[in-house]
């Protein structure tokens, strides 16, 4: 009598017939190739034992086998969906506190701009109006030395 499937779960079901039968050996279960009768024959030949009584043992820890993959197959289902639900958790966390400090950080930005910024730009619009031929020749004055810079930089690398 044989087993469903069982040649297909062989390579994962062979560890449980050593842990049962502890005489029977690797390179045994490797020629066995997954036959159900010939390894019910030998664990008879090795043990002794009526090969019914070797065929309801084998039905009983096969029916365990499965029932243990199938249980752990829904717990590693679960286990994803979880770490699945949990991740999408944690990044939704991660974007709300990003979305705070960027608003933070833009407030910052404000504050700085209105403090500092702003009132130097004021300040420079003023003293334009003011002194207007000043601001004029300081500017010029400055394009200058900064094109004579680039130049006397432009000739030292020739």
């Amino acid at each position: 009598m044989s087993l469903p499937r069982f040649e297909k779960e062989w390579d994962g079901f062979k560890g449980h017939v050593t842990v049962r039968w502890d005489k029977i050996q690797e390179d045994d279960l490797i020629k066995i190739e997954g036959n159900f009768g010939k390894l019910v024959s030998l664990i008879a030949d090795r043990y002794g034992e009526q090969k019914s009584v070797i065929e309801a043992k084998l039905h009983e820890l096969y029916a365990n086998y499965l029932e243990t993959r199938e249980r752990l197959a829904e717990e590693f289902s679960e286990l994803r969906e979880n770490v699945n639900t949990r991740s999408h958790d944690i990044a939704e966390n991660l974007r709300e506190k990003a979305g705070v400090i960027q608003d933070k950080a833009k407030e910052q930005m404000q504050k700085i701009r209105e403090q500092n910024i702003d009132p130097a730009v004021q300040k420079s619009e003023e003293y334009i109006k003011i002194h207007p031929f000043s601001a004029v020749l300081g500017a010029f004055g400055v394009g200058m030395l900064i094109g004579g810079v680039i130049g006397l930089l432009s000739n030292h690398k020739d």
